[in-house]
């Protein structure tokens, strides 16, 4: 039998899975091996593979399964597993101290936060030491930075283990796929050092990379022990989303602030110094709040940014119709909430904001007609969100999202399977503010990432309408 095979002669996904012929490739090519990557795109079945992959490790190899995950993700994965008959043991890892130190980890699924699996290494570690245990590390982009204690805590614990690394958007740059690498097709490089011998071509004033060379082999590498699958590839005749960049000039009033701002700024550094790059990102930082958030800096009620006025125009428009707006600061999010809040019920996801108030949010998005409007910001409700194509087809960007893994996990909360209609995404960008260049950089980011994993097509073709 095949692996997949081996895993229907046990268990029973729920009915509404039909698996594709593609995923069925995946799952066959990937369950046998050690060291994995499932680089499928947004809606095209990531967890129901990985899931696939899981079992039949579980099955032939006796082993339990720790997902490792954003917190966001674990109801999702919950709901998931209980679908699958014969029933699975699962633990959800979370809730307080107390609660986490009486919780069953002798079961065939744990779920785990990164998080807290981070505080709780040890435990783990400590209770697994002479135990079989298979890993799925979902949205794997998230231990990008190789330094971090993060990264070093999961590497650490999937040593020696069956590990699948999971995402539907691999890379935000270059230098991500060494990350990912690691826990796919670990001894493809030597080390970081190896890795940049190999492809970095020049490095800035920053001592950052800065051009990038043996492209083809990177790209040849990255699909070692992996497989990719693009929404497109398993439903070709859906059409693409409509971008619509939507470039707007501030108020002169709003925009003699900004430029203020800039100046005063500047004014800060030392005489004679020169704009570093902390100085410049905060810089960067401090100019792109004012954008959108024009009535917090010149400290009138009154001051609406356009921004606000374009979004609620947009809902003025779509009549009943509902409406996913995409912010970059949390100040920026606040700020639209208070603006638009009491006219379309707005609801806010972002970092401040609980996991379990997330989820009721969401619902309430999903459910309640009174609420029109539901304000997200990128990395904090980016991914984790399903349901939203069912109400909703318009989506704004309020200010530029430069990396195109976010930018793309974001899209995929409307262009999922379910949608009956082609999606719109409005991408708002003030004139003569550092919008511009926010928005040229993903662009610039995207071609590049383009020319290490296969995607549809390149984001400048589809916005400016190029032949794909």
């Amino acid at each position: 039998m095949t692996p997949f095979e081996t895993v229907q002669s046990y268990y029973r996904f729920p009915e509404r899975i039909i698996p594709h012929h593609l995923q069925v490739k995946v799952i066959n090519n990937l369950a046998p091996l050690p060291n994995t990557g499932e680089w499928l795109d947004m809606g095209v079945g990531k967890t129901f593979v990985s899931t696939a992959c899981a079992l039949y490790q579980k099955v032939v190899w006796g082993h339990q399964v720790i997902v490792i995950m954003p917190p966001i993700l674990i109801r999702q994965w919950g709901r998931w597993l209980a679908e699958i008959k014969p029933a699975l043991t699962v633990t959800e890892y979370r809730g307080t101290p107390k609660e986490r130190a009486v919780m069953d980890l002798e079961v065939d699924f744990i779920l785990v936060g990164i998080q807290i699996f981070k505080k709780e290494f040890e435990r783990f570690t400590k209770h697994f030491q002479n135990l079989p245990y298979s890993i799925i590390v979902d949205e794997a982009t998230m231990l990008g930075n190789v330094e971090s204690d993060m990264h070093h805590k999961v590497y650490d614990f999937c040593i020696g283990h069956p590990r699948l690394a999971l995402t539907g958007t691999p890379m935000n740059n270059v230098m991500d796929a060494y990350a990912l690498m690691k826990f796919s097709a670990p001894g493809t490089y030597r080390d970081i050092s190896h890795f940049n011998n190999t492809h970095v071509e020049e490095v800035d004033f920053f001592k950052k990379p800065a051009s990038f060379k043996n492209l083809p082999l990177l790209k040849h590498n990255l699909m070692i022990n992996s497989e990719r699958i693009l929404f497109e590839d398993m439903y070709p005749d859906v059409e693409q989303p409509l971008f619509d960049p939507i470039y707007y000039d501030l108020e002169p009033a709003h925009y003699k602030l900004y430029k203020k701002l800039a100046e005063e700024q500047l004014l800060l550094l030392p005489d004679g110094g020169k704009i570093d790059g902390t100085s410049a990102n905060k810089l960067t930082h401090a100019l792109g709040q004012i954008c959108v958030n024009w009535s917090h800096f010149s400290q009138v009620p009154t001051d609406i940014s356009a921004c606000a006025e374009m979004i609620d125009q947009k809902l003025m428009e779509l009549g009943t119709g509902k409406l996913l707006v995409f912010a970059n600061y949390r100040m920026t999010v606040a700020g639209l909430k208070d603006r638009l809040g009491k006219k379309y019920g707005a609801l806010t996801i972002n970092s401040e904001v609980t996991e379990k108030q997330k989820d009721k949010n969401l619902q309430t998005f999903l459910n309640d007609p009174t609420c029109r409007l539901i304000i997200v910001q990128f990395v904090s409700g980016g991914k984790g969100l399903d349901g939203m194509q069912y109400v909703s087809h318009h989506m704004m960007f309020a200010e530029p999202c430069q990396q195109p893994r976010d930018f793309h996990q974001c899209v995929g909360r409307l262009k999922r399977l379910g949608q009956k209609y082609r999606v719109w995404v409005g991408l708002a960008i003030a004139n003569k503010t550092t919008q511009v260049r926010g928005f040229k950089n993903l662009l610039r980011n995207d071609s590049l990432v383009n020319q290490v994993i296969r995607n549809k097509t390149e984001l400048s073709n589809a916005i400016f309408g190029i032949d794909q």
